[in-house]
């Protein structure tokens, strides 16, 4: 029995990978119960790949929106990047979609076998040993597992009981988050991020007639918002183009989340004899090229294929092997890119703007795109 400590996108994304493989196993989550509020996320090609191979990516197809197109901007509403998403689509087989965060853990769920999660129950003490783990949960309840799959965060308690601390570092900027009842502004399919000095506005399609949106502003950290949050975007965007805010008056003020942006650099291992770190436990990084859940959920389906091949702890070496170079990768270049998008120097951003259009065309965009949307997609059974 393998124990998954973690039942967000990453972690369920790994149980359904593991059953499909052959294997036991259970996962722990926090919460007293199933997670359906929160905001949206990019799923893109490369994760829809993956989700085909777990069988569930008609099912998220039909609960999210198809994206068709992507595009980056600047405030006077020149391209400064064309992502041509449907292309791609048609050529790696899988579209992109965008779909609100509970309604992709509930499509998991429905996928899992009965009884998978357990809610309420979180990682306390980890004991290993060569047979395997032995761990304690935060009421003081034991259990006895082959090995144990740590997708419990960024915070995660099982890295830091196999691990020690993780020195977590801050972007130099926080994030709001939020969704509207109307459709995105630049039509159906159409993901577009707005760049301002030091500040970001972007909007992701997650329904017909449903904007998820994100926001973002160079501050110091730890700082909070006043008692009229949504007010105060509006006169923080105030410059940016009339459909941002609209989505923003379109806003339930309540259900706007706030969050400064931490990650922390590419870690030199995930494995300690049977466990192991996969998503954010193991490469948490900015949202910035939108990989986060994607790399969570190559994560899980490359984990699956490793352990049937090769068993437990090996396994879990040869995992390791092959994501632990990708994730640094996405991790930099994330980080690298909020800094470019995050400056507020004015003759930086006019380099960038002009530079940017020259050096990101649509043809060498899609080459650089090849490189994350072409991944492999492991064998599950056979």
């Amino acid at each position: 029995m393998i124990l998954v400590a973690g039942g967000g996108p990453g972690g369920l994304s790994a149980a359904l990978a593991l059953q499909r493989a052959g294997l036991e196993v259970t996962v722990w989550e926090r919460a007293a119960q199933l997670r359906t509020a929160g905001a949206g996320l990019s799923l893109q090609i490369n994760a829809m790949r993956m989700l085909a191979a777990l069988g569930v990516a008609d099912e998220v197809r039909a609960r999210g929106a198809e994206l068709r197109r992507g595009s980056l901007s600047d405030l006077r509403g020149r391209t400064l990047q064309s992502i041509p998403l449907e292309r791609l689509a048609a050529r790696y087989g899988q579209p992109g979609v965008g779909i609100m965060r509970g309604a992709l853990s509930e499509t998991l769920v429905a996928a899992l076998r009965d009884g998978t999660v357990e809610h309420g129950r979180a990682v306390a003490v980890v004991q290993r040993d060569e047979e395997g783990v032995s761990v304690v949960d935060g009421a003081g309840e034991s259990a006895r597992f082959d090995a144990v799959v740590a997708a419990d965060g960024i915070h995660s308690a099982t890295r830091t009981a196999v691990f020690g601390e993780t020195a977590l570092r801050y972007a130099g900027y926080t994030c709001w988050r939020g969704v509207a009842d109307v459709p995105t502004p630049d039509g159906g399919g159409h993901m577009h991020e707005r760049w301002g000095p030091g500040v970001r506005f972007g909007t992701v399609p997650v329904a017909a007639s449903r904007t998820y949106w994100f926001a973002t502003a160079t501050a110091p950290e730890g700082l909070e918002d006043g008692p009229d949050p949504k007010t105060e975007l509006v006169e923080r965007f105030a410059g940016f183009p009339s459909a941002v805010r609209e989505v923003l008056a379109a806003t339930d003020a309540e259900a706007i989340l706030r969050n400064d942006i931490i990650d922390f650099p590419p870690l030199r291992s995930w494995t300690r004899g049977r466990v192991t770190l996969l998503g954010d436990a193991a490469h948490a990084m900015t949202p910035n090229l939108g990989q986060g859940a994607c790399q969570a959920i190559e994560d899980a389906v490359v984990l699956a294929a490793a352990l049937r091949r090769d068993g437990v702890p090996a396994g879990f070496a040869s995992y390791e092997a092959c994501r632990r170079p990708r994730a640094a990768t996405f991790v930099n270049r994330s980080f690298r890119m909020g800094a470019i998008g995050q400056t507020r120097n004015a003759a930086l951003r006019w380099f960038r703007d002009r530079l940017l259009p020259l050096v990101a065309s649509e043809a060498m965009v899609e080459r650089q795109l090849g490189s994350i949307y072409g991944v492999d997609v492991p064998p599950l059974t056979g």
